[in-house]
């Protein structure tokens, strides 16, 4: 027996004209299966047939119902067809729509929706396969004339993967991804949305689960609020600074194609992982502009991503991680429970801090007299960094700092690198407080003279360099944070002799 169920139908159907005639009753489009499905793999395609019936509004099952018969395994689609003609008469189910199965794997390839009759009504027969999602809302638009049998053919149609690396649909984005993306959840996350993650084509995409899913060795799969979307191919050099800026337009584009797939992806926010080595690169957290999410179809929502490929995305970049990654940046912001940064706190300076000799004062210990603004800046708002004392080296484990003024000097560079993905983050500039009473003895502000760059280098690297154009001065503790922000721009004017000879 073939593997692929027969889908022939006649071309022609008995007279639907008495159902024209009479006052329209929106009934329930009857559900078939072709393949063999249980009860519940059926009750789960009956609901997201009608997934997008329910979105607007509507009750359930009042717009996708299972029929009174809803299994002809291996059988052919002339057989439901003959059913439904039966079953129509009855005036409880739509009479000149249904929709089928026909095959097992039907959230990956879609489902086929038929017509009893065309917009002509000349009782015309035909079908075309659409994703489940979009089956029942494709029905109801056909049953209050909101669209014709033509206009949610060429909205809705789609061509399922073949297996072969062809979809046969030659209008998918350049870089062969096709627009039906990763299976979708059959429910939310308690989260209340999936994290919407697109890749570099070198990247593998359980590795980036792996390592940017919270708590990933302790969840199955289902449960994972990480999805990866696509992998995506740079049109242009890796070493092209356009090549970032060209990966975020070909996510954009499919975004809203992947949202209809899975209605809980985040609509605004996605992650982009636009390099081959997102550990020294980190990766993008994206913004995208407002759009219309209840959009449908699929040339509707691919005039929709190109839009949102042409307008501005906002974009930060963020460590490749799941701590100081996804749950300190990404959730964060998402979540709401800080701003997407502004212009103005985008070019604020954020200067390192680095402790000693305070008799085992808590970290951070003067941070709020240094910065009086402190306890009331946001996540991703602070100005200050404090250098804790117990650091996790890679490859080498935790290593306790002992802090003095040699090892910050020392060590400043490599924090700097540790650092990279900070805004704002002065590289020239640090602040020691180096004693339990720094509000009588007042801090050190320290200037080391280097290149600043920190990518691509490594550690060993950077503690090495020669120190050169050390330069260092005790300030008021309250006056040091205005007097850095001052100085590093030129403005020495009214400073002390020993100030500008710092600055200078």
């Amino acid at each position: 027996m073939s593997d692929t169920p027969d889908l022939s139908l006649p071309a022609k159907a008995p007279s639907m004209a008495r159902y024209h005639d009479e006052p329209m009753t929106l009934h329930p489009a009857a559900l078939y299966s072709l393949v063999d499905l249980n009860d519940e793999e059926l009750g789960e395609l009956e609901r997201e047939c009608e997934t997008g019936c329910t979105d607007t509004g509507n009750e359930r099952r009042t717009s996708v119902r299972l029929a009174p018969r809803p299994r002809f395994v291996d059988e052919p689609l002339r057989a439901v067809f003959d059913y439904h003609l039966e079953l129509g008469a009855q005036n409880t189910f739509e009479p000149r729509y249904f929709i089928a199965a026909v095959e097992k794997d039907w959230r990956n390839k879609g489902v086929m929706l038929v017509t009893l009759d065309d917009d002509e009504l000349d009782c015309n027969v035909d079908s075309f396969r659409i994703k489940a999602i979009d089956a029942g809302l494709s029905v109801v638009n056909l049953q209050i004339g909101n669209s014709s049998w033509d206009e949610e053919k060429e909205g809705y149609e789609f061509h399922p993967h073949n297996g072969n690396g062809d979809d046969g649909d030659n209008d998918d984005d350049d870089n062969g991804d096709d627009d039906d993306g990763p299976p979708a959840p059959t429910k939310n996350v308690p989260l209340g949305y999936y994290v919407p993650i697109y890749i570099h084509s070198s990247l593998s995409e359980d590795k980036v689960i792996a390592n940017l899913e919270p708590a990933f060795k302790n969840k199955s799969s289902e449960n994972f609020i990480c999805r990866v979307q696509a992998q995506l191919t740079p049109a242009s050099s890796p070493s092209d600074n356009t090549s970032t800026q060209d990966l975020i337009q070909q996510a954009a584009t499919l975004h809203p194609l992947r949202c209809a797939k899975n209605r809980y992806l985040h609509k605004t926010y996605i992650l982009v992982i636009d390099t081959a080595d997102p550990i020294e690169n980190g990766m993008l957290m994206v913004k995208l502009p407002s759009w219309d999410a209840s959009r449908s179809g699929t040339a509707d929502l691919r005039r929709v991503g190109d839009e949102l490929a042409l307008a501005t995305s906002q974009h930060i970049r963020i460590p490749y991680s799941c701590h100081d990654g996804l749950q300190t940046r990404f959730l964060i912001l998402t979540n709401g429970d800080t701003d997407w940064p502004s212009e103005e706190v985008r070019a604020q300076s954020v200067f390192i801090v680095f402790q000693y000799d305070t008799h085992g004062k808590e970290l951070g210990f003067g941070a709020s007299s240094i910065d009086p603004d402190a306890a009331k800046r946001k996540p991703g708002e602070e100005r200050l960094i404090c250098a804790p004392e117990l650091i996790k080296i890679p490859g080498r484990g935790l290593e306790n700092i002992a802090w003095n003024y040699d090892e910050a000097v020392r060590r400043f560079p490599w924090f700097c690198r540790e650092k990279r993905f900070v805004e704002g983050l002065d590289k020239s500039f640090f602040i020691c407080v180096d004693g339990d009473d720094v509000a009588k003895t007042g801090l050190l502000l320290v200037r080391r003279t280097w290149d600043g760059n920190v990518w691509g280098r490594t550690r060993d690297e950077l503690l090495g360099l020669p120190v050169d154009g050390l330069k260092s001065v005790r300030v008021p503790i309250k006056e040091a944070l205005s007097l850095l922000e001052k100085g590093r721009k030129g403005g020495t004017d009214g400073m002390s002799e020993s100030l500008r000879e710092f600055f200078l």
